[in-house]
């Protein structure tokens, strides 16, 4: 499930041991979207923390071949670093996982597509490399 999800998010054409490297990165960065439980955004004090994980998974992906990441999933991941940063320092703590719950209770992929797909054409933004 994992590699389609990978798939999906526009990593095309990844071995199951890259896979196995970016799951790595999806556990520090989503862990708390799964973990049903008041919790601080990072359970563990070590300030290098992140950056350790970060460190392995480039060298993983290196050891790999290495992944091209669709622009989407760099925003995405971008944000949740950065929301993470400060979440951190301002030691918040929540249920990550069910305030995300209640955040996507309501989806419907056809009209964030709609919505998507007439804000990019209104900025002029040309699509993705092939």
């Amino acid at each position: 499930m994992a590699h389609a999800a990978y798939e999906a998010w526009g990593f095309h054409g990844i071995s199951r041991e890259t896979a196995a490297v970016l799951n790595e990165w999806a556990k520090f960065i989503y862990g708390p979207l799964m973990d049903d439980r008041e919790r601080f955004i990072q359970d563990n004090d070590d300030p290098n923390f992140g950056r350790d994980i970060a460190e392995k998974v480039y060298e993983g992906l290196k050891r790999t071949g290495g992944v091209r990441p669709s622009r989407e999933f760099v925003l995405v991941d971008r944000s949740a670093i950065g929301l993470g940063s400060v979440f951190l320092r301002l030691k918040a703590k929540l249920n990550w996982h069910r305030l995300f719950q209640e955040l996507i209770a309501d989806f419907d992929e056809v009209a964030l597509a709609e919505r998507q797909e007439t804000a990019l054409a209104a900025a002029r933004v040309p699509p993705p490399l092939a």
